[in-house]
């Protein structure tokens, strides 16, 4: 089981990925712009919380980012915030509408209803893993 989840992950990620070669970037790091895009910015946890990464992995992002120019870190009070950079704003719409086509693809590839089922599925994996993580 293992090992086909695995196969499965590793191809929907070179898929994506090969979207965000000429940007230097990969599938997460684009995942993470979009979150800041959606919600105007966020706190480095709120964000390794959604994107479900360590706070480490986070730092290490974000300063990608942040030397490529794509976001800003913010002070307010004791929490760091971080926003797209006006700078690189348009750059940010152009990868979430090359995620979008990604999507797309994917969709062309393997069937809107494999993708919704196998999505809905993965879901239900997951909550159970934090029932049991919970009990």
């Amino acid at each position: 089981m293992h090992s086909i989840l695995n196969q499965f992950s590793r191809e929907v990620s070179r898929h994506y990925d090969s979207y965000f070669t000429e940007y230097n970037l990969a599938t997460s790091y684009v995942e993470l712009l979009m979150y800041l895009n959606e919600k105007d910015g966020a706190t480095q946890k709120m964000i390794a919380d959604h994107l479900n990464l360590a706070p480490s992995t986070i730092t290490r992002f974000i300063a990608k980012l942040e030397k490529m120019e794509f976001v800003e870190k913010n002070r307010e009070g004791k929490e760091m915030s971080v926003k797209i950079s006006v700078k690189r704003k348009k750059t940010v719409e152009e990868l979430i509408k090359n995620y979008q086509k990604a999507d797309k693809e994917i969709e062309k590839l393997v069937g809107k209803k494999f993708v919704e089922t196998t999505s809905k599925l993965i879901e239900y994996g997951i909550e159970q893993f934090n029932v049991k993580k919970e009990a």
